[in-house]
């Protein structure tokens, strides 16, 4: 090729390649607040109805969602159904039959049993009591193929709280050591018998087909019967288990994703899941006259954030691929997530890292939140996402109440991709959280708008700057999720 067909060529090629965009100043033209308004007024909209799952309007949000997706060229998903991936959910009735017989004494479903997990079940053999549970005390009384009896908590000093927390491990330490069951006696003071059958006996949403994986378990009242006295002086005994579930209802449910393939020859086969539910908790008990609980900040604003790098980075790819989906049923139990990992329409070795994105509101504008911090190799890009709109970031503000373990990133972590909730930014569970956080009071009206926007510019960033950056982000070393995000990609 001679001199002048090669100027030529190279010319030609500069003139017709794609200007590359700064980032900040790109983002800021695509993330307007307008735009982020409107998302908001729709999805927090009365004639939602507060986008309960299993609803008519929970299906007009999907469907909004998806068209926004089609109208900026966000590609479908191999194996998904449209923008679609069908969730499987089921309303479960609460139990028809749970009774224990010790002795000559049957203790009965709700007067003194609750049902906390197990499938149907006839079980007869020896129980034994093991004071509050713990492993030595459950090894000293050798507790395979025994149906095990402890009080709840970990000692006579647990609050209700911490005692439903240490449920979940007494339940894996009882599975580990081969029990057949267990059943925790409510011993802690000033916590009413009725209050918790009321609550934990209501209709609930699960995966249909998700069978109880862990032991029969279950709460019973304290009593002062001569049956349970003797049993548990003598800490041995024979009973009769009877546990008989309820037919379910099956439920319409349906995740929206779509995919955004990354430039980068070699790294548009990882991925970066950015992830927000668009459910929330529906009609609810009237405060001052309204009972549509919109959910604005719970999780209108998440969805809008992943409505908006949609739009951005279908008109700005980075180097690795996007996922941009919208989970259902996060209120019921993060079960849109938790379908999704286990069902995964992308391999999950192949995606480095989940950016959720949820939140129960905010107090400080000052701020964006993570949930959390000292976790992943990703901070260090989610505090210049941050402070690129003028904030700071800071970690979790109120460890008491799990909420890393509460949200859609969970079901992610579970599994050992790296993943972190970004949220708006606080600093307490404070009356401004509270007054607003799954409260009919939820409205477009009175957010923030200019802040709101500044905060989903930051999430859009973030994505990007991890989409960007040469290597990905891992698990801190001694993060409970470090073993398993080992496991997945054999590092």
């Amino acid at each position: 090729m001679n001199k002048i067909l090669l100027t030529a060529v190279l010319i030609g090629m500069l003139v017709n390649a794609p200007a590359q965009k700064k980032p900040l100043p790109e983002i800021a033209r695509v993330v307007t607040k307008s735009e982020t308004e409107a998302h908001l007024r729709f999805l927090a909209s009365d004639e939602l109805r507060g986008r309960d799952t299993g609803s008519p309007e929970l299906d007009i949000a999907a469907a909004y969602i998806a068209s926004e997706f089609s109208r900026w060229g966000v590609k479908k998903v191999a194996g998904a159904n449209d923008y679609y991936q069908p969730v499987a959910l089921e309303k479960k009735k609460y139990a028809s039959t749970v009774d224990i017989t010790v002795g000559d004494l049957t203790l009965k479903n709700k007067e003194d049993l609750i049902l906390l997990d197990g499938s149907n079940l006839t079980w007869e053999g020896e129980a034994v009591f093991v004071g509050y549970g713990s492993e030595a005390d459950m090894q000293q009384a050798n507790v395979k193929g025994k149906w095990v009896v402890s009080y709840i908590g970990a000692s006579a000093n647990s609050n209700i709280q911490q005692a439903f927390g240490e449920s979940d491990e007494k339940v894996k330490r009882a599975k580990q050591l081969g029990a057949s069951g267990l059943t925790e006696i409510v011993a802690t003071p000033g916590v009413p018998w009725q209050i918790l059958v009321n609550f934990l006996t209501r209709e609930r949403i699960a995966l249909k087909g998700d069978e109880p994986t862990s032991l029969p378990h279950l709460m019973m009242r304290n009593s002062d019967a001569a049956a349970v006295k003797t049993f548990l002086e003598s800490r041995t005994g024979r009973v009769k288990v009877t546990l008989v579930q309820a037919v379910g209802e099956t439920l319409p449910g349906k995740n929206v994703l779509g995919i955004i393939p990354g430039t980068d020859p070699k790294l548009k086969n990882e991925y970066v899941a950015l992830t927000a539910h668009y459910d929330h908790v529906g009609i609810g008990r009237a405060v001052s006259g309204d009972s549509i609980y919109n959910g604005t900040r719970d999780n209108a604003i998440g969805t809008t954030a992943v409505l908006q790098a949609a739009r951005y980075f279908a008109a700005n790819p980075p180097k690795r691929s996007i996922l941009v989906m919208t989970v259902t049923a996060e209120e019921k139990g993060l079960l849109g997530s938790k379908w999704f990992a286990d069902h995964p329409l992308i391999p999950l070795k192949q995606i480095i890292f989940n950016l959720n994105c949820d939140g129960a509101g905010y107090n400080d504008t000052t701020r964006v939140t993570l949930f959390d911090v000292n976790r992943t190799s990703a901070d260090e890009m989610l505090k210049s996402a941050a402070a690129s709109v003028g904030a700071t970031l800071n970690g979790d503000p109120a460890p008491e109440q799990g909420l890393y373990d509460r949200s859609d990133n969970v079901s992610f972590a579970a599994k050992g991709v790296p993943a972190v909730t970004f949220t708006t930014g606080f600093n307490a569970f404070d009356n401004e959280i509270m007054k607003y956080y799954h409260q009919p009071a939820d409205h477009v009206s009175n957010v923030n708008l200019n802040y709101v926007n500044r905060f989903v510019r930051a999430y859009v960033y973030a994505a990007l700057l991890i989409a960007n950056n040469p290597a990905p982000p891992a698990w801190k070393p001694g993060d409970k999720y470090e073993a398993a995000g080992k496991a997945l990609y054999g590092r």
